[in-house]
């Protein structure tokens, strides 16, 4: 049952030297607010990286090929290879672990590309039905490339943003009308936009995407391809599909096993790895600042407390003579720690978070930086931290006031 008369006593001995009580409240304030504004920081540079990344396959590799570096089987060193329409069967047979496998062909940049009385230049590539579910790139109109548009070598594209601004009005459908790219006209099936700024062979907004057969019976590559793209299961590691990825195109190809250069490859895992591993180590730095300048605060408190004890060990004497029980005393001490530790942590945590929202509003979202804030499970758990260093603040000062003895006050009178 709350006891105002306690709570109105802890407060009269809080304000009573309103002085000393505000020079140390200020110390938890600070603590708290840097606290706060350290993780929002953080987390806006965590949030920045995801949307450079956006939704492209985090345990994803891309695959393609190099000169080799090694003879091998009567072939020189510096021997030339390339990868097929055949190679995304064979690895796929081999590895039941690809979740999604995907060819791509880069046929061009600066391809002039015209729709009436506009035009531009822009990147071309071929893709085929399985790509965007690894680049995951957001459709505005229409869809992406799919099935029957590889089978049959449609003369279809999919334009990016980017194209789209430039060759039409703004909400103009563009599905169904043809544009002429490199003097070949490709009737549009849709619009997509990238989700990050993650960029495979080109920025995705300035690309214009044909289907990989298509591509290779226009401009003459055969069934070749210049890279593949590979996605696993969420439970797999792409390191481990990376070296079988290789070791079956080295002895389908004819390379030394241990060419390090014939095969190339770029893990996208690794990438978001070394990203996660650089978060986890500026959240661990952020808590070990934020909690540090705190403590500095929480010892102020603690110090305070302290004398607060020491100059009223007539009244707390007085206290135990009639009777008073050690709990009783150290109770009230314990909460006067708390309140007033609490009431600081708010003010710096309430003071924090309205910086965050003025830094969200200010500052416009971009590659490295964007939203920063903190989540409500993580403003619940600095209220939490708020709580614990007021506790802990208290305790010394209360152990030392069950020390004091009536005939303490006596004598102090």
């Amino acid at each position: 049952m709350f006891d105002f008369n306690l709570f109105q006593e802890i407060w009269q001995t809080i304000t009573r030297n309103k002085t000393r009580s505000l020079i140390t409240a200020f110390g938890v304030a600070w603590g708290m607010f840097m606290f706060v504004i350290l993780l929002g920081i953080g987390k806006g540079f965590e949030t920045g990286l995801s949307q450079n990344v956006g939704d492209v396959a985090t345990n994803s590799m891309f695959i393609f090929a190099d000169r080799t570096s090694k003879p091998y089987k009567g072939f020189n060193p510096g021997r030339s290879w390339e990868l097929s329409n055949e190679d995304i069967t064979l690895l796929k047979s081999e590895i039941p672990e690809i979740k999604n496998i995907s060819g791509i062909l880069f046929t061009g940049f600066n391809k002039k590309t015209t729709y009436k009385e506009r035009s531009g230049e822009f990147f071309v590539k071929g893709e085929d039905e399985n790509y965007n579910k690894i680049e995951g790139r957001k459709v505005l109109y229409g869809r992406v490339i799919n099935y029957w548009d590889v089978q049959e070598k449609r003369k279809v594209c999919v334009i990016g943003d980017q194209v789209y601004d430039q060759l039409f009005d703004p909400g103009t459908d563009p599905v169904g009308k043809s544009i002429s790219v490199g003097g070949i006209y490709y009737a549009i099936i849709g619009v997509v936009k990238p989700s990050g700024h993650v960029n495979i062979g080109g920025d995705g907004g300035s690309t214009i995407t044909i289907p990989s057969t298509t591509a290779q019976q226009l401009y003459n590559h055969g069934n070749t391809l210049d890279m593949i793209a590979i996605e696993v299961g969420p439970k797999t590691k792409i390191q481990s599909i990376e070296k079988r990825v290789e070791s079956i195109l080295k002895v389908k190809y004819k390379i030394a096993p241990d060419d390090e250069k014939a095969v190339g490859s770029f893990n996208i895992q690794e990438v978001f790895l070394m990203f996660h591993y650089l978060f986890v180590g500026i959240n661990i730095l952020i808590w070990i600042v934020g909690i540090g300048t705190l403590l500095a605060g929480v010892i102020g408190i603690s110090n305070i407390m302290l004398v607060s004890v020491k100059e009223r060990t007539h009244e707390i004497g007085i206290k135990r003579a009639l009777g008073a029980k050690p709990k009783s005393i150290t109770t009230q001490i314990m909460l006067e720690s708390l309140t007033l530790t609490f009431i600081a942590g708010f003010v710096g945590l309430f003071i924090g978070l309205l910086v965050l929202v003025g830094m969200e509003s200010v500052i416009p979202p971009s590659e490295g930086f964007a939203n920063p804030t903190i989540s409500f499970t993580m403003t619940l758990i600095t209220i939490l931290v708020i709580i614990i260093a007021g506790l802990l603040s208290g305790i010394l000062p209360a152990m030392n006031s069950i020390k004091i003895k009536p005939i303490d006050a006596i004598r102090d009178e």
